[in-house]
């Protein structure tokens, strides 16, 4: 059979058509679902910030991405709108994840996104997880299991966890959570003389004062967040400790020096810094008299109110351990709280004068060491060491 030209041209045309190589001209773009994870978010006509703004896209706003037209921007469409986005506000399944933190202990890791859907696990507070999608106000989680190689997957509430700007998935417990990690952070903290207070389970100011001190000790950066390497360290076979002295800013050693030679250097009109050793406060003192002991009275109306507090906001003969820092050396003593006597400084709120007692020293009454102060004095050298 005899085929016609027009045929035949036909049939080589099609088959041209069939065996071109497949180009990027040709393919379709890549398109996923993604969300903004930020608030007021503009979407630009162009992939610049000079570019005028298509439209403010709202936290949490599903989007869909095309592909990345420039190196940190997404070409998207939301709706009936199209443009750019910075890709610092995207959150995209196949390429990111985000780091978050359990607040509160007892979390319900769900089996779908709903507060009605079955338990996974049950989650306790400062748990990592590796966020890797996100519907909705549910996060899609995986969590590590607790023989450190197995992973559990599942949904949380995003307002049950607290994201982290680390890449790095660990515990992590801040200012404001509670529950029994926090506990056990606690009782390390005191066990290693860096928290005085009670582990009570929350984590407070105080708290955070002792991670500060404690990652000060340990040379890392001093954020008051126990992360993975704080808790690591915490928790690690090491030996970093702290002495209270230090923990409340004294710096070189305390001394136990007799009231002998602390007369020589604490003389009359002489200022020194008293650290009450049970509570860290510091305030300023004089010496204006004694022989036996250091007859003393607080510098301003304000050390006096710092002092007062020491005794529970009440005057007191009860004696309290502390430090005194005279010039750049710091001894162990003792006071008590009960103004009496003259009064040099008219104008501090202290009507009188306070007693200020170093090993050795006495009553001016008896000529006798007082036991109370002495144990005192002892107590705070100790502290000290």
């Amino acid at each position: 059979m005899r085929i016609k030209p027009l045929t035949t041209l036909l049939v080589f045309l099609i088959g041209a058509i069939l065996f071109l190589p497949v180009t990027r001209a040709f393919a379709m773009p890549y398109f996923e679902d993604a969300t903004v994870i930020s608030d007021d978010v503009n979407m630009r006509l162009r992939p610049s910030t000079d570019s005028p703004v298509v439209i403010k896209l709202k936290q949490g706003a599903r989007i869909g991405v095309f592909c990345e037209e420039t190196e940190g921007w997404y070409r998207i469409i939301y709706g009936n709108y199209r443009g750019y986005i910075s890709t610092e506000y995207v959150f995209l399944p196949s390429t990111d994840y985000l780091v978050a933190h359990v607040l509160e202990g007892g979390l319900k890791l769900r089996q779908n996104p709903g507060s009605y859907s079955n338990a996974v696990a049950e989650l306790s507070e400062g748990t990592g997880l590796t966020i890797r999608n996100i519907s909705g106000d549910w996060y899609y989680a995986e969590v590590p299991g607790e023989d450190g190689e197995s992973v559990m997957a599942g949904y949380v509430h995003k307002d049950s966890v607290a994201l982290s700007k680390s890449k790095t998935v660990g515990k992590m417990l801040k200012l404001g959570m509670e529950g029994a990690e926090v506990k056990n952070v606690q009782q390390q903290l005191r066990k290693r003389h860096f928290m005085l207070a009670p582990a009570t389970g929350y984590f407070g100011d105080v708290t955070e004062g002792a991670v500060k001190a404690f990652q000060r000790k340990a040379g890392i950066a001093a954020d008051g967040i126990v992360g993975t390497e704080t808790y690591e360290l915490l928790f690690g076979d090491n030996d970093i400790s702290i002495t209270t002295a230090e923990l409340f800013g004294i710096t070189g050693e305390v001394k136990l020096s007799t009231w002998n030679d602390i007369n020589k250097v604490f003389k009359n009109g002489t200022k020194a810094l008293v650290t009450d050793v049970k509570t860290g406060r510091k305030f300023w003192v004089i010496r204006t008299g004694g022989s036996l002991h250091a007859d003393c009275e607080p510098c301003t109306a304000e050390d006096t109110a710092v002092m007062k507090k020491c005794f529970g906001g009440k005057w007191s003969w009860d004696r309290r351990p502390i430090w005194v820092t005279i010039g750049s050396v710091t001894y162990a003593a003792s006071q008590h709280g009960m103004p009496h006597k003259g009064n040099p400084i008219p104008d501090n709120d202290f009507e009188g004068h306070f007693c200020i007692h170093f090993k050795d020293s006495k009553v001016h009454e008896t000529g006798k060491e007082c036991p109370r102060h002495q144990a005192c004095v002892q107590y705070a050298y100790d502290k000290a060491h």
